[in-house]
């Protein structure tokens, strides 16, 4: 088969086109021949951009992030590939500036915690990161971070076959775009939209551990005012990390998408539907050095469990210990848009979403006792509205709206042991059990104002005016059935009353409400005093409720009394550089930013191995510079960078009225960066593209277990080199059914095999029950691995 003139044609016209629009040659070579989107339209067979249909999402382009007062990273189609084709929504998270990803699996089914310029979200399943929560994350414009629990647990995204581009804005972010939780930032997953022309695509994947995917997408095009997409992926395979009876700690996901959108006259209006599950066994924390009293059975004896002893990747074996942790969202959601005249268009924005999750501990030789098992299961349900006008006029574009969201939380959990007539919804002598039911309101007015006095110039000031109500009781009693002689222990945090008994109830006996109110203003300037150039800084000052839940904190250990707001006070300045065509400088855009964050009136709450928390209060300060770069220095070569170097410190942190003022802040690299390229070329009838890339993380401070508080101990930096090779080849079909294209793509991630911790902390000794302390357990990254993908596009 011999590659046609047209065929060549419509690649390098997609190379132009994609060029253009600011997309990487390789991606714009690949939308030609599928068909697809390319940034904010389409290109059609002959290389030629159409329109979108009206209501999808679009990915931001170069000139919009240039003219943007934000600091905005766009992750597009191709740098997410970074993340291999069974990584998560967190991998591709890790190659944003200032990005620290922290996790224990090697695909998107299992929970990592993301940090973003020190600043974190997610439940990797340890702590000692800040006040946790503190990203803002959407879907397809949706917030799906829990308002109870300010969680985002990144499994819920598992296939990144379904997402079009990430975006990624550093600090709060304007009063119209701002959620909940946004303190240090947001992150925007943007899903594949529906589109003008039918089309659809299908991708098998095999690679190291046994791990298999299979993703899919189908577009119906548009119809009489209608087009639709349909999408879904599932997945599942071994970890890297392997026991020595051969367990290997299996994962498993999958995810499907739906939306469709409506355009008339005078608007249009869109349907969503997103549903994930995914999860698997839960790899142990492994001693750095070994441990005579830390054994892979438990038993005196037995071969010592350490990464210099068992093996660097090793882990305990089933019968040592078998914990299963799935997550699961489904998200329904609807957006509408009128205008209602020539200045004027309506929006709202409704949406309901269902989390849920599931931690099942069945065994674990270190935590032996009426509290051996464990069956964490609980849920939330969220309803929200988000209602706004937009006033486009000729010097200023107002936004004028507001948002409500109820929340309902249900924090169950059993500790119990059947050997002790416990089970799953059993509660037994000595076990230890919580179901608090929280009940959380979160009403936002916004106010904003575009102001362009001359074309140059753009001034934003924007206010907000947010409101928390938090309700508490506790659902214990109703939820669990007791076994003969069970007496529980009562506490009240409101007047400090108790009562002993055999049981531990983590959750308060006296229920409790909490209303909390703030103004939140904010001020950016944009400014382009060249062409190519934009100077940009703004304050923004934010607040978040705290966080509920989990083994302790505020309502079932601390008074609800001292229920507060966290303060977020962000400045940042900067510049961005945008050329079209200048020399090697081809729709090159760079920016660079200085930020300061002040975080004030934190709730810090450190979960332990047994299910308690530590808690402590404090006020973090970070500075940096974030930096990034794009550039197609030659017609068919693509270039990035990604780079942050930054400090942090607590300037009040106390602990059990102990005060660590001055301490570091724990996992905030003093330096990353990511830097790589792409390079495509014809080859007879095939489309070549290598890419490489390498990615680095810098040294950190650790969590100290024995004080409960940031250590002066760091851990060393590590970097990976990484490969991967995609070729496209033409399909000329018989029977009228047109070209079709086969992709084939090999991907190999740490090709030097580093072995690296991409986290540590210095335990207490109660992991793994030892009389003393002081000693690290880390989390390994993974070793090499390569992935073979093929697919089809039409």
């Amino acid at each position: 088969m011999q590659v046609t003139d047209g065929f060549r044609r419509r690649l390098m016209a997609g190379a132009a086109v994609g060029l253009v629009l600011g997309a990487a040659p390789a991606a714009a070579f690949a939308q030609v021949a599928n068909g697809g989107a390319v940034n904010a339209g389409q290109v059609s067979a002959t290389g030629a951009a159409t329109t979108a249909p009206a209501g999808v999402t679009k990915k931001p382009t170069q000139k919009q992030v240039f003219h943007s007062s934000q600091t905005v990273r766009v992750l597009s189609r191709a740098q997410m590939d970074q993340a291999g084709p069974v990584g998560g929504a967190a991998q591709v998270l890790s190659y944003a500036p200032g990005a620290n990803v922290v996790g224990y699996g090697n695909s998107g089914a299992t929970k990592y915690t993301v940090t973003i310029n020190g600043v974190n979200q997610g439940w990797g399943g340890y702590g000692g990161h800040t006040d946790n929560g503190s990203l803002g994350i959407t879907f397809d414009g949706v917030p799906i971070v829990d308002p109870a629990t300010s969680l985002w647990q990144s499994p819920t995204l598992p296939q990144m076959s379904l997402i079009q581009n990430t975006n990624i804005t550093y600090g709060p972010g304007l009063a119209s775009d701002r959620w909940y939780s946004n303190v240090g930032g947001s992150v925007e997953f943007t899903p594949i939209q529906p589109t003008l022309k039918p089309g659809g695509a299908l991708e098998l994947t095999y690679g190291s551990y046994d791990q298999k995917n299979l993703s899919f997408s189908l577009r119906t095009g548009e119809y009489h005012g209608w087009s639709t997409v349909l999408a879904g992926g599932f997945g599942n395979g071994n970890s890297f990390r392997s026991a020595s009876d051969g367990f290997q700690s299996p994962n498993e996901d999958y995810a499907f998408f739906a939306k469709t959108v409506k355009t008339f006259a005078t608007g249009d209006f869109s349907l969503g539907l997103y549903d994930a599950r995914s999860g698997g066994y839960r790899a142990q924390v492994i001693p750095v050095t070994a441990n005579p009293a830390i054994t892979t059975t438990g038993a005196a004896g037995a071969p010592l469990y350490s990464q210099q002893t068992s093996g660097f990747y090793s882990t305990l074996p089933f019968a040592s210990y078998d914990k299963k942790d799935f997550n699961e969202m489904l998200l329904t959601y609807g957006r509408f848009d009128q205008r209602l005249d020539d200045t004027t268009t309506l929006h709202d924005l409704a949406w309901y979403m269902h989390i849920a999750r599931l931690h099942s501990r069945l065994t674990d030789v270190y935590n032996p006792g009426p509290q051996q098992n464990e069956w964490n299961s609980p849920h939330t349900n969220v309803f929200g509205d988000k209602l706004w006008l937009t006033e486009t006029l000729p010097y200023n574009t107002i936004d004028a709206g507001l948002y409500y969201i109820h929340t309902f939380y249900n924090s169950r959990n059993n500790f119990y042991n059947p050997a002790d007539g416990g089970d799953k919804t059993v509660v037994n002598i000595g076990g230890k059990i919580r179901s608090s039911d929280y009940t959380q309101d979160d009403f936002a007015l916004f106010l904003q104002d575009e102001i362009r006095p001359i074309p140059m110039l753009r001034i934003t000031p924007g206010i907000r005016f947010v409101t928390y109500n938090v309700g508490y009781s506790n659902s214990a009693l109703q939820d669990f059935q007791f076994a003969p002689g069970v007496a529980l222990s009562s506490h009240c945090p409101l007047n400090g009353t108790s009562t002993p008994g055999n049981t531990k109830a983590q959750g308060a006996s006296c229920g409790a409400n909490e209303f909390r109110q703030a103004v939140e203003p904010s001020l950016d300037v944009s400014i382009n005093p060249l062409p190519w150039l934009t100077l940009y800084g703004g304050y923004d000052i934010s607040t978040r409720a705290p966080s509920v839940g989990g083994g302790g904190g505020l309502f079932q250990s601390v008074d609800p009394t001292s229920y507060h707001l966290a303060l977020a006070q962000y400045y940042q300045f900067g510049f961005k550089a945008h050329v079209r065509h200048f020399g090697p400088l081809r729709h090159f855009l760079f920016g660079a930013a200085y930020f300061h964050l002040r975080y004030a009136k934190q709730e810090i709450d450190t979960t332990l191995a047994n299910g308690d928390t530590i808690s402590a209060d404090g006020t973090s300060v970070y500075n940096g510079v974030n930096l990034f770069l794009d550039d197609n220095p030659v017609a068919q070569l693509h270039v990035f960078a990604n780079a942050t170097i930054e400090g942090s410190k607590y300037t009040s942190y106390i602990t059990g009225g102990v005060s660590y003022n001055g301490a570091p802040v724990a996992y905030v690299p003093d330096a990353t960066f990511n830097l790589g390229g792409y390079y495509d070329f014809l080859l007879h009838n095939t489309l070549i593209e290598p890419r490489a890339w390498y990615q680095f993380v810098g040294s950190q401070h650790i969590f100290d277990n024995t004080i409960g508080a940031p250590s002066s101990q760091t851990m060393p930096g590590y970097g990976t080199l990484n490969l991967a090779v995609k070729t496209t080849v033409p399909l000329h079909l018989p029977g009228g059914w047109g070209t079709r294209y086969l992709d084939l793509k090999l991907t190999a991630l740490n090709v030097l095999d580093r072995k690296y911790n991409i986290y540590e902390y210095v335990s207490s000794g109660g992991y793994f029950g030892t009389p003393t302390g002081g000693y690290l357990l880390a989390y390994p990254g993974a070793p090499f691995t390569i992935y073979g993908s093929i697919g089809v596009r039409f």
